[in-house]
């Protein structure tokens, strides 16, 4: 059995990828496409934490804690009652600062966090994303709404590559949020979800903002999007010892976004 010096909480949370399950690889279905990436850093994440955990053996008087097991990630099927394809993957994060970044609580108040990650496509439109999101929730009652929602969505303001974090606040005119908002607001959900935007541009100047958002990804962008090969002997995620590929740094940089959101309401 792995053990750690700290706490071991537990979260489940839902990746809900917006956008047009016709049409994976357009750039308004960013969201959707990001999904696999992020699902194969998830499983490098988790074994370079318990790698290190591994190495690391806990030894003192204080207090050790279980870990969870490892278990193999799901890829996706169609889930009928949650109208909409999920996979998951369980990641063990370790919500302790590095060392050199500022930690504004003793380290004990810094859990490791076994989360469930259910990543989700609905199997409507964009326009109705929202009826989707509804009905995996209730599939999935460890998910608790809004708090354990994440949209992943594609953003005109910003530039390809650009991602940011929006905790609440208006839909910006992304239709797929606003399906998601009116969704909330018909079961009277206190609250608003959070959004993981990545950026697409704007269109060039002549070029329909409908036609460039419908359009294909450039292959620039789906390159960008992909694993690289990892150089031999070169080090993985937290130090481990990479497994031939590793994320690109646009997936790397998201997916560590992803993760601070799963982790920060578990810090205490």
């Amino acid at each position: 059995m792995s053990v750690a010096p700290r706490p071991v909480v537990e979260r489940t949370v839902l990746l809900v990828g917006l956008g047009n399950y016709t049409h994976p690889s357009t750039r308004h279905s960013i969201g959707q496409y990001v999904l696999r990436p992020l699902m194969r850093a998830a499983v490098a994440h988790d074994a370079a934490v318990r790698a290190q955990l591994a190495r690391r053996p806990v030894h003192g008087p204080g207090p050790v804690y279980a870990v969870p097991p490892p278990t193999a990630p799901t890829d996706f099927a169609l889930v009928r009652t949650a109208k909409g394809w999920v996979a998951s993957v369980s990641v063990l994060l370790d919500s302790l600062p590095p060392k050199g970044m500022a930690r504004r609580l003793p380290v004990e108040h810094y859990p490791f966090v076994h989360a469930t990650l259910l990543f989700y496509v609905p199997k409507y439109l964009m326009n109705q994303n929202g009826l989707g999101v509804a009905a995996a929730c209730d599939v999935f009652p460890a998910v608790r709404v809004p708090q354990d929602v994440l949209l992943l969505h594609d953003e005109l303001s910003r530039a390809f590559g650009k991602i940011s974090v929006k905790h609440a606040g208006s839909a910006g005119g992304h239709n797929g949020v606003r399906s998601v908002q009116a969704m909330l607001r018909s079961r009277r959900v206190d609250g608003d979800v959070a959004r993981m935007r990545i950026g697409i541009g704007r269109p060039p100047e002549g070029v329909d903002v409908s036609a460039f958002v419908l359009g294909a990804m450039p292959p620039a962008w789906l390159a960008a999007l992909s694993d690289t090969p990892a150089p031999e002997g070169a080090p993985g995620p937290d130090g481990a010892a990479a497994s031939g590929v590793r994320p690109s740094s646009l997936v790397a940089t998201l997916w560590s976004d992803v993760a601070q959101w799963v982790m920060a309401p578990c810090i205490s």
